[in-house]
């Protein structure tokens, strides 16, 4: 199980410090292997103080959340650390926090957004009394009457102190030399800790946590010693005690006088004790040490144990790695990938491995098929495309063989992947994981061919081109995985070809749609029926670079925001734009038209038709290049009844991509003004919601692209 730690102060670096040093003895004992696998923190000298190696630093938020199972938060205030917990369980990621305040005040926030227990927080009131787990487990079907106790180490020492003689100002300053009070005392001695634990363990027994503005709050600062002494000469004593009565709804939190046969006049100093009333098994008293670190720290790592039952049942230790052809061209990469394998072996990650053809190996047997036959057959090229991934997977399993672990090749039909008889473009109809899961259990890397598949009677088929990314994102389905790394030769998704735009940037994170819409607006990092089954199976993809440590792009469901944002500007220069010229006005030939093309599987991407001239109207669409070939002018001419048909070649469709684009017109003013400026001529125009094209002369696609990109900002925002 990988653990994620956030914070390193005196919490954070003691649950560190035991998960690193007692990790043996947890696991033998609990049977469960909990492995730091990524920390952050603001005060970057603690990594050097706590000896913490470089490769377990995580760079923001999103690296520690995708490396880890389990997300622990010690960061504190409602800040940094409401935004980690609400895109750790947004990812669906379990999350183990010692904040009362968060939980108290965005509790509801949080267990809304996730539907299965994905928020543990014992440490968030009685420090290392399992006061929720007797609730939510051992007392889970009792009737709650009432619960009480002295719920703040802080408050409870300095009454002690003051017991002994000192005044309240003097056993303060005590508190807070031994570590026990904050600088700021406030939350403590105001009363407001108390009443946030009161507040969360309303929000265990009831699912609602009413924050303490509901809550009556007194603290000890009018507290004297005379107050004490009075209490004392009638054999009592002054704590500061939190209240829930469940029959009668109230709740507070003040200074009551306890006598000698209360439970919980006989806790002193930095201990807190918890008393709960029950309706079938009556009273039960839990206490314990409320203050310091090792306690919280204690209770986190208990939560951490709880935890992992549930983050097991969610397979996040199943992680799919796609590596392109660039990434296994050469033995040395190979021998990379299997290092990469191994990390994350070592990290306690379930790797399974899918990989493309070497380098540029399909497009060799692709010219190789063509010296042999102009029209090769649909079955005999997929027989023959079929084996450049073969000789990946082979090689890249004996690499990671050679690192010591075990590993095995599968072609896409050995991992039962299946799919329809459409040659050379098969969609996958079913996947039968059985096999590949049983490999996982048996401690084997499976390494799996990208691009293929075969059919139910056994014929081979491949997945049309940057299949290897659909291999990839099926399997994380049908795997149970939540992520899928795809690694490139590149350091994510950019907001432009950095090969056009020298100020491009790598885009932190995008939504599927967004993919989507990039991948088909001639983006080539990730295949579009791809991103198109990730959305549907919200499967999380996390492109990265194959030879460098950069984060990359967080490929998932996405923020919800309202406001337009424009992320990226794409060029697809690979298309023709397809002219019937002086169409008969008149319904059903536009039917009869896109029937056609359906017949003969060419897809059209832009599709226009001018104003009625007469009884005739022209209309143009746009296809990609490749599919020109396909297309039976002949037949088309005839079915549209058009006087003749034009084919333009030198054009280029430029899109921008974003989120809400449409929802105001300033978005498009601003791009057919850049155009406008830099003297280009609009030809076509398309627009949805995510995305807004236009068809240009080709030989201005760099001018074009440039003043797009630098009139969004997209250097700054990406």
């Amino acid at each position: 199980m990988r653990i994620g730690i956030a914070g390193l102060g005196t919490v954070g670096s003691c649950v560190y410090a035991i998960l690193k040093e007692k990790g043996d003895e947890i696991e033998k004992r609990s049977g469960r292997k909990c492995i730091v696998s990524k920390v952050i923190t603001r005060t970057h000298s603690k990594y050097e103080k706590l000896g913490i190696p470089s490769d377990l630093i995580a760079e923001d938020f999103e690296d520690l959340i995708i490396n880890s199972d389990i997300v622990v938060e010690t960061i504190g205030g409602t800040g940094a650390a409401r935004t980690l917990i609400k895109q750790s369980l947004d990812l669906n990621r379990t999350v183990v926090t010692a904040n009362k305040m968060l939980i108290s005040e965005f509790g509801n926030e949080f267990t809304s957004s996730s539907p299965t227990k994905s928020l543990f927080f014992e440490a968030a009131v009685g420090g290392g009394i399992p006061i929720i787990s007797l609730l939510e487990d051992y007392l889970i079907f009792h009737g709650i009457k009432r619960v009480r106790g002295i719920l703040n180490g802080t408050t409870n020492f300095i009454l002690s102190e003051m017991l002994r003689g000192m005044d309240y100002a003097e056993a303060l300053e005590i508190a807070q030399k031994k570590g026990y009070a904050e600088a700021d005392p406030s939350n403590d001695v105001k009363g407001y800790d108390a009443a946030y634990k009161l507040s969360v363990l309303m929000g265990v027994k009831t699912g609602i946590f009413p924050g303490i503005s509901n809550i009556e709050t007194m603290g000890i600062e009018e507290i004297n010693k005379r107050d004490l002494e009075r209490a004392a000469s009638s054999d009592k004593k002054v704590k500061l005690i939190g209240t829930i009565d469940f029959e009668k709804g109230s709740a507070f939190v003040k200074p009551q006088e306890v006598e000698r046969n209360d439970p919980l006049w006989s806790v002193d100093g930095v201990e807190n004790a918890v008393e709960v009333e029950t309706d079938l098994s009556g009273r039960f008293i839990l206490r314990g040490e409320g203050a310091g670190a090792q306690p919280t720290a204690t209770a986190i790592i208990s939560d951490i144990l709880r935890a992992s039952r549930y983050a097991e049942k969610q397979n996040n230790s199943v992680v799919i790695m796609k590596f392109g052809g660039t990434s296994v061209d050469t033995p040395e990469k190979i021998r990379d990938i299997a290092e990469r394998v191994q990390k994350k072996v070592i990290s306690g990650v379930k790797p399974v491995v899918v990989v493309s053809a070497m380098g540029i190996e399909t497009d060799i047997l692709h010219d190789l098929a063509r010296e042999i036959s102009s029209r090769p057959n649909g079955r005999e090229m997929d027989m023959l495309l079929a084996t450049g991934e073969q000789k990946s997977i082979a090689l890249v399993a004996m690499a990671i063989q050679e690192l010591g672990m075990k590993s095995i090749s599968l072609s896409g039909n050995q991992a039962r992947i299946k799919t329809d008889s459409n040659f050379s473009n098969a969609r996958i109809v079913g996947i039968d994981a059985d096999l590949i899961s049983r490999h996982i259990s048996n401690g084997y890397v499976p390494v799996v061919a990208g691009f293929q598949g075969s059919t139910y009677t056994g014929e081979i088929t491949t997945l049309g081109r940057g299949g290897s990314d659909l291999t990839a994102v099926v399997l994380a389905k049908a795997l149970g995985s939540q992520l899928c790394e795809i690694y490139k030769d590149v350091d994510g998704v950019y907001s432009a070809d950095p090969r056009i735009v020298k100020d491009a940037r790598p885009i932190k994170e995008i939504s599927w749609e967004e993919m989507i819409e990039l991948s088909k607006q001639g983006a080539q990092v990730l295949q579009s029926r791809a991103s198109e089954c990730a959305r549907k199976y919200d499967i999380k993809g996390l492109v990265k670079n194959a030879h460098t440590n950069a984060w990359g792009t967080l490929i998932w469901r996405g923020s919800k925001v309202e406001q337009p944002i424009v992320r990226a500007v794409t060029s697809d220069q690979d298309i023709v734009k397809v002219v019937l010229q002086e169409v008969p006005d008149r319904p059903g030939i536009a039917a009869r038209v896109l029937k056609t093309l359906t017949e003969q599987n060419v897809n059209i991407d832009m599709i226009i038709q001018s104003m009625r001239s007469g009884e005739f109207n022209t209309m143009a669409f746009t296809v990609q290049a490749n599919d020109l070939a396909k297309l039976r002018q002949d037949i088309l001419k005839a079915r549209s009844e058009a006087r003749e048909i034009t084919i333009e070649r030198e054009i280029a469709k430029i899109s921008i991509v974003g989120v809400n684009l449409t929802a105001t017109p300033a978005i498009a003013a601003t791009l057919f003004e850049t155009l406008a400026n830099e003297g280009i001529n609009i030809d076509m125009i398309s627009a949805s919601n995510s995305r807004i094209s236009v068809v240009i002369d080709s030989k201005k696609v760099h001018l074009a692209v440039n003043a797009i990109h630098s009139a969004f900002n997209l250097e700054e925002i990406a």
